[in-house]
């Protein structure tokens, strides 16, 4: 397993020039629940494969989140159809995932996407990414798949304007919590200075992102702020969200803002936000950066960045889950020499 750097960098991509060259028909996809950087990635190398003249359908079973509905006004991301779908991707030559760690993130559509005889090309940035593609353009350190999406379109002589580069900006912008993460190499600096040269609007963009929110969002945050538990003298916080299921698009943007502003305080080193769904229990982790929750986060079955993380932990409900996650955050916040203990209380 090699990741997109250095020389295995510019192999790589001409594994995948050489692999969009010689075909023409294909199908994306990006995992379920979507977040800014799957929507993002997605719309991105479809309207980039499209520019270079292939066929492409690019498939979503859950909807758009309304809040990103403005990144598909041409017509990219198509919902499934029963029968049509499979067909259109049957036919497909290669087979494009982004944001995604293996085939199971894309939910219902894992088996459509894994079946056949069609070459795969796996664009991510996580760290428990399985490698499963013919193509693997991976990084661990980069600023969300739309960063790696970038990367990809341009060795392809593909246009980075317009849609393409808004939908690049989104996915960068949200997946680094509002360019709070940077990679250590400052790639993503030079990346985003190329998407403000493609005519990117940052303050427009930014405010479409954050500045219309429901009515109802600051009611909203103080509830799910009220479900807060400290461990640790304070140094540690963390939330369940309520119910089970799939969170919404603005139920993850609410949690991602809570954990933002309990971070700002002098006292918490770390926060995490646990929400059990069908396939256990998803786990997010955010720190300072004296804490180390990716390393937390490996240790549950995850990984992520230094500072931002997270895992599903499968086979257990939200107790045991969260006596576990907050056991090791303790242990990354003590400096990583103490095992993990009980959840306090």
């Amino acid at each position: 397993m090699r990741e997109a750097r250095g020389e295995a960098r510019e192999s790589l991509l001409r594994e995948i020039r050489g692999a969009v060259g010689a075909h023409r028909r294909f199908a994306v996809f990006s995992h379920e629940e979507p977040d800014g950087d799957a929507i993002g990635s997605q719309i991105a190398v479809t309207l980039a494969l499209r520019a270079l003249g292939k066929q492409v359908v690019s498939l979503r079973l859950d909807a758009i989140p309304p809040a990103l509905e403005f990144l598909n006004r041409d017509g990219a991301l198509s919902p499934y159809r029963p029968g049509e779908s499979e067909r259109a991707v049957d036919e497909a030559e290669v087979i494009v995932v982004t944001d995604s760690c293996d085939y199971h993130r894309l939910g219902d559509l894992s088996g459509m996407a894994g079946r056949g005889g069609a070459l795969t090309i796996n664009i991510d940035h996580h760290r428990d990414n399985a490698f499963f593609g013919d193509v693997n353009y991976v990084r661990f350190d980069a600023g969300g798949a739309s960063e790696l999406a970038y990367e990809v379109i341009r060795a392809l002589g593909a246009p980075v304007s317009g849609a393409v580069a808004e939908a690049l900006y989104v996915g960068i912008c949200t997946d680094t919590i509002g360019l709070k993460y940077i990679d250590p190499a400052g790639n993503m600096l030079r990346v985003l200075a190329e998407l403000v040269k493609g005519g990117v609007d940052t303050e427009a963009l930014q405010e479409k992102l954050y500045y219309l929110r429901p009515d109802t969002w600051l009611d909203d945050m103080a509830g799910l702020l009220g479900r807060v538990a400290y461990e640790d003298g304070g140094a540690i916080a963390w939330f369940s969200m309520p119910g089970s299921g799939r969170l919404t698009y603005a139920q993850r943007d609410l949690a991602s803002e809570a954990l933002h502003q309990l971070l700002s305080m002098k006292r918490v080193q770390a926060v995490a936000m646990l929400h059990e769904e069908r396939s256990g229990v998803e786990v997010w982790m955010r720190s300072k950066a004296g804490v180390d929750v990716g390393a937390a986060a490996q240790r549950i079955g995850g990984g992520g960045h230094r500072t931002a993380a997270g895992a599903l932990v499968r086979g257990v409900g939200l107790r045991e889950a969260a006596r576990r996650v907050i056991g090791e955050m303790r242990s990354a916040v003590r400096g990583g020499g103490d095992r993990p203990g009980p959840v306090d209380g």
